[in-house]
């Protein structure tokens, strides 16, 4: 048998045994997609046979919905049902289905973030960093007079900003919506804590810390008369919100103080022999505050107060609240053994039992709930 009869008789061999191998294998992928067929034959739709053979499509982007930056100073705000998330180096929003409207690279000495039915604002406390960003991520332009004491902006994207001024305690400048100075005040004699614009976007309202105590100006757009005054001997307020129109909310370690806007007092809910552990005035209907009778104690009390200061309910929460958070009608507290909603009469309206390690737990304005930690949000409707 000459040479060239035996290669081909293996080349020929080769062949048929390469057939036998290949017909092999088509005969296991049909058994594989026979199986498949079997245990996936609900998901035989277009969507199912992406999702069983990894042509996800848009699976990368749902599998980043609700994660954010990781930095230090880390802050939360929910803006209506968006989430705003600020860090020392990036400012983000995510929208109400978690996607991302709008990041961008900073770096804040100070980050802070508020959020309200408008959008965000982003703000570096100590510098001159202030970036309003709309629900729709559209973003507008602000310059500071100065550098940034404090800022706040309302649900109709009013901006109060407090900064640095030469020789004054402060200078308070509000922007309206179009990013126009609408109001300046000067402080002379306190040092501005907290300034806040009505929802209506009529009135202005400052706290101060005088030499003698807390003192809160009231003003009206349209005058550069002061409206109203009234004066905290004594005590020092650190927080002020209006709920609604004609309610302001003053904050201090021994009551809450509610004023009508011609700064009459409606009422004082005092403390008494309680300490203040958290506090919640994000709902314009009541105001959320958890109280103990240890500085550091398990557990304590969760209460809710009307417009006219007085008890709407309270709970006995034997755990401590990790996390306090108000919308609506509504009120979230978090402890370790669970998330527990409840109405602005403080009955429990739903309970999510288990241990809960996320950073901090916070309200939406459609009532769901999101689960933040130091990466990514989690929702519960």
């Amino acid at each position: 048998m000459s040479d060239e009869t035996t290669a081909a008789e293996d080349a020929a061999a080769g062949k048929a045994k390469r057939k036998r191998i290949g017909a092999a294998v088509f005969t296991i992928l049909l058994a594989v997609g026979a199986v498949l067929a079997f245990f996936f034959r609900d998901d035989l739709n277009e969507d199912g046979l992406r999702g069983v053979f990894g042509l996800g499509g848009d699976t990368a982007a749902e599998s980043d919905e609700f994660t954010y930056e990781i930095g230090s100073g880390q802050v939360f705000a929910v803006a209506g049902n968006d989430l705003a998330v600020a860090t020392a180096s990036s400012i983000q929003l995510l929208d109400a289905a978690g996607r991302t409207v709008f990041k961008q690279v900073v770096s804040y000495d100070t980050p802070a973030v508020i959020g309200t039915a408008w959008g965000a604002l982003f703000c570096d406390l100590g510098g001159t960093a202030c970036v309003p960003v709309r629900a729709d991520g559209e973003v507008r332009t602000l310059h500071p007079a100065g550098k940034l004491i404090t800022a706040n902006m309302n649900d109709n994207g009013y901006v109060a900003l407090t900064t640095e001024a030469a020789g004054y305690k402060a200078l308070v400048t509000v922007y309206d919506a179009a990013d126009e100075a609408r109001y300046q005040w000067w402080s002379g004699t306190g040092y501005v804590l907290k300034a806040c614009v009505s929802p209506d976007d009529q009135l202005l309202a400052v706290l101060c810390a005088e030499t003698d105590g807390g003192k809160l100006h009231v003003f009206r757009m349209d005058s550069e008369t002061e409206l109203a005054s009234a004066a905290f001997p004594g005590e020092l307020p650190f927080d002020l919100a209006f709920l609604g129109n004609d309610t302001l909310c003053a904050v201090s370690e021994e009551a809450f103080s509610f004023f009508a806007a011609d700064g009459s007092l409606k009422n004082r809910f005092d403390l008494g022999q309680y300490y203040l552990l958290d506090y919640d005035l994000s709902s314009q209907s009541f105001a959320a505050v958890y109280v103990s009778a240890y500085r550091t104690a398990s557990g304590g009390l969760l209460e809710t107060l009307g417009l006219d200061g007085r008890l709407l309910g309270y709970a006995e929460i034997e755990r401590d609240v990790t996390s306090l958070s108000a919308a609506g009608q509504q009120v979230l507290a978090m402890t370790a053994a669970g998330i527990t909603v409840y109405d602005r009469s403080m009955e429990a309206l739903e309970t999510h039992e288990g241990l809960v390690t996320a950073k901090k737990a916070v309200l939406r304005a459609d009532g769901a709930i999101l689960l933040l930690s130091a990466y990514a949000a989690e929702k519960i409707d």
